[in-house]
């Protein structure tokens, strides 16, 4: 399945062929999880601390479908 890749912040620093602008395309195999992604992209889990998927908040089970729209984020701190 296709779904598309945006990171915030330097999460896409080492990922090769990342546009800033419109992200990413990725293939991954049908039923593939949110944390499936993560490894994909060789991004190391305790570095992605929001993720959306098409605009709604998601954890690293949620299964991913075919066009899915997937933001992460540096985990935010502060007070």
């Amino acid at each position: 399945m296709k779904i598309r890749v945006r990171l915030y912040g330097t999460l896409g620093n080492d990922i090769p062929d990342y546009d800033r602008l419109t992200g990413k395309r990725v293939v991954l195999p049908d039923g593939s999880k949110v944390s499936d992604l993560i490894a994909h992209l060789s991004i190391p889990p305790g570095k992605v601390g929001i993720i959306t998927v098409d605009g709604n908040l998601a954890k690293a089970f949620d299964t991913l479908f075919e066009g899915n729209y997937v933001c992460m984020y540096h985990p935010i701190a502060g007070g």
